[in-house]
């Protein structure tokens, strides 16, 4: 840490973070209220049924987790059935496939195409770090006591059942590994289809993932399919939104949520601190505001001690900066960010107005990529304020003429990519083209597709018509493509893409656009030259993909569905010679897939049918 004290004298946040580095142990780890039940990975590809954790335990086959024992995984997941976790195996399926593939496995799991593209210096995972030590799983079903409340229909406080669940956050933070298991599987007894996008709903998961993201090792992998895994380990790979936003099956649980995320945030400011990661804790500081939406928990301001005010004047900037240990307006710190771009993560509109009146320059953008956010290189405030939807906070910078380009993303696709509906009115309202290409010439449009972000979507489709004098939309047979590419496969994205005349069958184009060319052509010689990725997989199939091949690709299953459904040719053939049914070939196909592939779509209506009337009666 000597590096953050040479050449100035060292602010508060410096000496702070100095005292805690040379403390034993400031982390104050809190126990567990419940053992820290696991299997080993061995006895759980040995399992041809889920039983419950008192069955398991009486029979010698689940253990108490040690950290002497091996590495441990926590597995997330959304439960199949009301009653039982996975009725049929099929999840459970899926994770001993994905266990035996990194155990058994060389390579990588690569990076989500999202983080991939935008954060060159975000980093994969060798399989080998699952093969260092033994594996043991914690799974809730196995794990949690349940015959106990097999006769209640709510949680009695003080079982043990209870004190297991309130000790997820200490099971997340013990374990090596978080694996989101989210396999798309068609819940005929619940009328509704699992997907990746469901579970990131879920505010349980939230939770988790939140849980995990403020651990010390913040990355997590998604499971879609045996063979088919992500490492997530920035806010832009897999958008999903606050705990507090999310779905409740039991709307008391949110009373829980906010302690629990408090002190999981005020663990990992420590030990941001005691690391000496400056930039981190700042990042963490000022998203307390994010954590906690609609959780009724106020953020903590005063987390470095002896802050005095000796002035009323611009009194916010001066605890900002004391808090965020800045000394200048002009202040750049090691990740390339500024104050200015620090407020916009806290969105509050005194303190940014107060920035500006002081001579902040609202167009300034990031140095550097920030890899846990996501975020690329030249980034600004405005962009910030649009992706975690601080609208008040972007229309104090509009009002300074904050630029609405000029970066790697315009500020309507950082809107797009959070489903920022009331950002892209606000932005449109400052005469923002609602068709704005990126660097690489993608229109906004095809990012809100490509991210499932359907308010976002039906807010520049009504822009885009208004400023089109045919009332057409352009680019939306690209948009199902990227759609399909992306993460924004639902059957209600589909139907509504192709209600705007999107081609169901459209095949892609090599690139027009310089960048974008260069894009695809280095990411197909990656591919061919031994570093696979689903990015470097599609670009290497680039000519010729149709929206199919790429939901087969990326393992979008309830949107292929939908295709197959709509009447997606199977026959086509990419500029490599592959159809829809050799991008499948690799994987463990839902029957209703496998089915529609070979010409049956009746399964593929029934499904899409079914995904659209959840769709509808959520919105």
């Amino acid at each position: 840490m000597a590096c953050c004290f040479s050449g100035h004298r060292p602010t508060p946040l410096e000496l702070h973070a100095r005292s805690l580095a040379e403390e034993d142990d400031c982390l104050g780890v809190k126990s567990m209220r419940f053992p820290m039940y696991t299997i080993h990975s061995d006895l759980l590809q040995q399992m041809t049924k889920i039983e419950p954790h008192e069955v398991l335990k009486e029979r010698g086959d689940i253990v108490i987790f040690d950290a002497s024992m091996g590495k441990a995984v926590f597995v997330s997941h959304q439960w199949v059935a009301l009653h039982h976790p996975d009725p049929e195996f099929a999840q459970m399926r899926v994770l001993q496939g994905a266990v035996r593939h990194l155990l058994g496995d060389v390579g990588f799991i690569p990076l989500d195409p999202s983080t991939e593209v935008a954060v060159p210096t975000a980093r994969r995972l060798p399989l080998q770090a699952f093969k260092t030590l033994p594996l043991y799983l914690w799974y809730d079903y196995i794990s949690c006591p349940q015959l106990e409340q097999r006769n209640c229909n709510e949680k009695i406080e003080g079982s043990d059942l209870a004190k297991a669940i309130e000790s997820i956050p200490s099971y997340i933070t013990q374990c090596s590994f978080f694996f989101a298991l989210c396999p798309v599987i068609d819940s005929p007894d619940e009328s509704r289809v699992l997907t990746p996008a469901r579970w990131g709903q879920r505010s349980w998961c939230r939770l988790e993932r939140a849980v995990r993201e403020l651990s010390t090792d913040d990355t997590w992998i998604l499971i879609k399919s045996e063979t088919s895994l992500e490492i997530v380990g920035s806010v832009l790979g897999f958008v999903g939104g606050s705990a507090g936003e999310g779905e409740f099956t039991v709307p008391e649980d949110r009373e829980k949520f906010g302690p629990v995320l408090k002190q999981a945030v005020m663990k990992k400011l420590l030990l941001c601190l005691k690391s000496g990661d400056l930039a981190a804790y700042r990042r963490h500081l000022n998203l307390q505001g994010v954590y906690f939406r609609r959780l009724g928990v106020e953020p903590v301001r005063n987390f470095i001690p002896g802050f005095e005010e000796k002035s009323l004047s611009h009194a916010s900037v001066a605890e900002f900066f004391y808090q965020n240990g800045f000394t200048s307006i002009r202040d750049i710190d090691s990740s390339g960010w500024s104050p200015l771009h620090y407020a916009a993560l806290r969105g509050e509109t005194e303190l940014i107005e107060s920035l500006l009146q002081l001579k902040a320059d609202p167009s300034k953008r990031t140095r550097r990529d920030q890899p846990k956010l996501g975020c690329p290189p030249w980034t600004s405030a405005l962009d910030l304020s649009m992706l975690f939807k601080h609208n008040d906070a972007a229309r104090l910078l509009l009002a300074a003429r904050a630029k609405l380009t000029g970066g790697f993303l315009p500020a309507v696709h950082f809107a797009a990519i959070s489903d920022n509906a009331a950002g892209i009115r606000l932005l449109c309202s400052m005469r923002c083209d609602p068709l704005a290409g990126d660097l690489f010439g993608t229109p906004a449009i095809s990012t809100a597709a490509g991210y499932g972000s359907m308010a976002a979507l039906e807010e520049l489709v009504f822009h885009a018509r208004s400023a089109s004098e045919s009332g057409r939309v352009p680019g939306t047979s690209h948009a199902l493509f990227l759609a399909m590419a992306g993460g924004g496969g639902s059957a209600e994205m589909v139907h509504r893409l192709l209600e705007l005349q999107a081609d169901v069958n459209h095949q892609m184009k090599r690139p027009k656009i310089f960048s974008q060319r260069m894009l695809v052509a280095l990411k197909a010689l990656q591919h061919r030259f031994g570093r696979p990725t689903a990015m470097s997989k599609l670009c290497h199939h680039w000519g010729g993909i149709t929206p199919l091949m790429a939901a087969m690709l990326t393992v979008q299953y309830e949107g292929g569905a939908a295709l197959i459904a709509a009447g997606a040719r199977l026959d086509l053939k990419n500029d490599r010679n592959w159809t829809a049914s050799t991008f499948a070939r690799d994987h463990t196909l839902p029957h209703f897939i496998r089915d529609g592939l070979l010409g049956d779509v009746s399964e593929c209506q029934r499904v899409t049918t079914r995904a659209l009337a959840e769709a509808f009666v959520e919105i």
